[in-house]
């Protein structure tokens, strides 16, 4: 015979207490969190919810929910938890970035295929070619730098991680169809291949100290031997570098969103060489034009702001160099920029260097770059 169970609230003693007191508080709890949120709202996103036509349209209430979503005051506890467990169960690092050996992180971007990607690169080494075209019209010379993925220069880190067999080819490729044009392409993988070591940092998509001195060296190197410098490398000694050990967090640590997890349920932070280059003093009026630019212009990507490279490339030269790169601007961020600024056209350089990385090469194009590349056909910067 079965027994059914059966509550009695006088043996429950104060226990019976719990569930209501539980309820109230998770309810309290999450009104207090839920005030505290509205009130990190923006004042501008509460007006442009206010207008009643979004009102009637349900715009205000997206706006609302994104807004909430967005300043909950407990969301970035709950992804510094999720990000730990999925670090910890499955070397989880997110969509962008891919773990290699351990402590190394490689871009997805570098081992990802785009619909396209080699009429993009070709697309791209004719803008390439008639930039050139045009700057010498100027009688500007054009020196492309160009930067192959640390997939494939720390190849023995990936422990296994795909590249496509086409990507092999790629650099190559691109690189002998901008020189058939007649342009001066600078191959780095040269000076970084007898770097004895590593070349990237861990947890970046960059080169490291080492890999942006030798870059450095070699350009200038190859600038002086096409005479397109004449001045002498400045010293590089310890007075000029001072280095040291130190902590250094990568962007693919940061894509990652580990840079937010407990420092227990993370991988260690590389440590690396961390330097303070002293500048290089102007030596001589005819390196400037009239407003005291530098002759040597570098326009690029995020490569000429890591690794110390321009401070590293400016003793190399021996004089002072004008970065332009911009960070996250892509192929063409920086030299639209600076193309289509008064300095340009006031100003003009003696000399460019166009630092490009070998992963935004087959990148699909945005409607900045397509427009563009329609300028360009039409002959003009």
């Amino acid at each position: 015979m079965s027994e059914s169970f059966q509550y009695r609230p006088e043996k429950a003693g104060v226990w019976k207490y719990l569930p209501a007191l539980a309820f109230g508080l998770i309810t309290v709890g999450g009104l207090i969190a839920g005030v505290r949120s509205l009130q990190q709202i923006p004042a501008e996103k509460w007006t442009e919810m206010a207008d009643w036509r979004k009102v009637a349209q349900g715009e205000s209430t997206r706006v609302l929910t994104s807004q909430l979503n967005e300043h909950f005051i407990f969301s970035k506890d709950f992804a510094a938890t999720e990000r730990a467990v999925s670090w910890n169960l499955a070397r989880d690092t997110g969509a962008q970035v891919r773990p290699g050996c351990p402590g190394w992180f490689f871009l997805t971007e570098e081992l990802t295929t785009f619909d396209g990607g080699p009429q993009n690169a070709r697309a791209r080494a004719w803008m390439v070619t008639e930039v050139a075209r045009q700057l010498k019209q100027r009688g500007i010379p054009l020196v492309i730098a160009m930067v192959p993925d640390k997939a494939r220069i720390e190849a023995a880190q990936t422990c296994g991680l795909h590249r496509p067999a086409a990507f092999a080819a790629r650099y190559d490729l691109w690189m002998n169809e901008v020189r058939a044009a007649g342009i001066t392409v600078l191959d780095l993988r040269e000076p970084l291949q007898q770097v004895q070591g590593e070349r990237y940092y861990r947890t970046d998509s960059h080169w490291n100290e080492a890999g942006a001195s030798a870059v450095s060296a070699y350009i200038a190197q190859q600038l002086r031997q096409q005479q397109l410098i004449t001045t002498d490398a400045a010293p590089m000694n310890a007075e000029t570098v001072k280095s040291r050990q130190g902590e250094r967090m990568g962007d693919l640590y940061k894509l990652s969103s580990l840079n937010d997890v407990p420092l227990w349920a993370r991988p260690a932070t590389e440590v690396t060489t961390l330097s303070d280059v002293a500048p290089v003093a102007v030596q001589s009026d005819d390196l400037f034009g009239d407003s005291g630019l530098p002759a040597l212009s570098l326009i690029g990507t995020s490569f000429s702001l890591r690794g110390n490279f321009v401070p590293f490339l400016s003793r190399h030269v021996g004089a002072p160099v004008a970065n332009l790169a911009k960070d996250g601007g892509a192929f063409d961020g920086a030299a639209q920029a600076f193309f289509h600024s008064k300095v340009f056209e006031q100003e003009p350089p003696k000399l460019i260097v166009w630092e490009i990385p070998e992963r935004m090469l087959q990148r699909s194009f945005d409607a900045k770059e397509r427009a563009w590349y329609q300028t360009l056909k039409q002959g003009k910067l």
